[in-house]
């Protein structure tokens, strides 16, 4: 489908811009980032042009970074997602800046959520991101309609899951922040990994990265202690969801403060699945990503290969997902 004016703009810097901020406002009112030379005005999907309509009434999501509302294209009639930040504080500007270079610079993959512009609204001056519309919402939502995932449909999840993964990890790309409200799944089945407001592009000449950033309950033993962490990190936060979806609790249960939190990732016992009520497949499959040492974590292409995920995708198929996930988000 050709999308038209659906297109991130990258321009040159203008002579106007003040050399020293990282974001700059143009003369006609655009944001320009130096770093990259993504440029966010008002062209693209044209606010005053009626190129999108948003409702901003049907709040799909908010956080502290802005909000999320539907929206349509109006030439195409696409449904889309229109993330709108307020970019006043510098944190969020980063954010922002850094979710659309990762998505423009990375791989087109089926199983990472889709960008198709970023624009200036001329009266409120908040960006809007316009992303693929996901209507089944996050993992996070499903979980409160279903108390567990069946392990058929749970592999042919995470397959999706492991496959956008692998997609970010062969781009040096480490997310940081895997949880279930990152991971979205429409009424196609499809599944993809969103929200990548904090990830971390690593050149070749850098394998680690040691900031603290992300949802801590699902940070890994190392990021916790303040040590380097990789691309396990992200593995460790997919073992942590796959825990809650098989079982339907959070491993570690309330956590009431960071000390608590620390106290188990760090001297208690990795999590485990009990043998005698989940497959030998499954215990084995989160056993290889919730591991304290980050080197004997399994990658997202072992994971792919192992007996869990080859052994259930030969008996579930995608219409029998798509059939058990519009069934699981009727339930109050």
């Amino acid at each position: 489908m050709d999308f038209g004016d659906l297109a991130l703009r990258l321009d040159t810097l203008d002579e106007g811009l003040q050399a020293q901020e990282s974001w700059a406002v143009c003369q006609d009112g655009s944001l320009q980032h130096r770093a990259t030379g993504i440029l966010i005005g008002e062209g693209g999907l044209r606010d005053g042009g009626n190129q999108i309509e948003v409702d901003q009434t049907n709040l799909l999501g908010r956080g502290a970074g802005g909000v999320v509302c539907r929206a349509v294209h109006k030439p195409t009639g696409m449904p889309l997602a229109v993330k709108v930040v307020r970019v006043e504080d510098k944190a969020k500007r980063d954010q922002l800046i850094n979710e659309i270079h990762t998505l423009f610079r990375i791989t087109k993959s089926h199983f990472l959520i889709e960008l198709y512009d970023a624009y200036v609204h001329k009266e409120t001056g908040c960006v809007h991101v316009a992303l693929e519309y996901m209507d089944m919402g996050s993992l996070a939502d499903l979980k409160r309609r279903v108390e567990t995932v069946p392990e058929g449909m749970l592999a042919l999840i995470l397959m999706q899951i492991l496959e956008g993964l692998k997609t970010l990890h062969l781009n040096n790309v480490l997310h940081r922040d895997i949880k279930l409200g990152n991971i979205l799944v429409n009424s196609r089945g499809a599944v993809k990994v969103t929200d990548f407001g904090i990830s971390k592009n690593l050149e070749d000449s850098q394998t680690v990265c040691d900031t603290f950033v992300g949802t801590a309950p699902y940070m890994s033993p190392e990021r916790v202690l303040g040590e380097d962490y990789g691309f396990a990190a992200d593995i460790w936060s997919l073992g942590l969801c796959v825990y809650e979806m098989a079982c339907g609790v959070y491993p570690y249960g309330t956590v009431s403060s960071f000390p608590v939190l620390f106290d188990h990732l760090c001297h208690k016992p990795e999590p485990r699945l009990s043998p005698g009520k989940y497959s030998k497949e499954l215990c084995s499959f989160v056993v290889a990503q919730l591991q304290r040492r980050p080197e004997l974590r399994a990658s997202a292409i072992q994971l792919q290969a192992s007996d869990f995920i080859l052994g259930n995708l030969p008996k579930v198929t995608e219409g029998a997902l798509i059939r058990w996930l519009a069934q699981a988000m009727e339930k109050d």
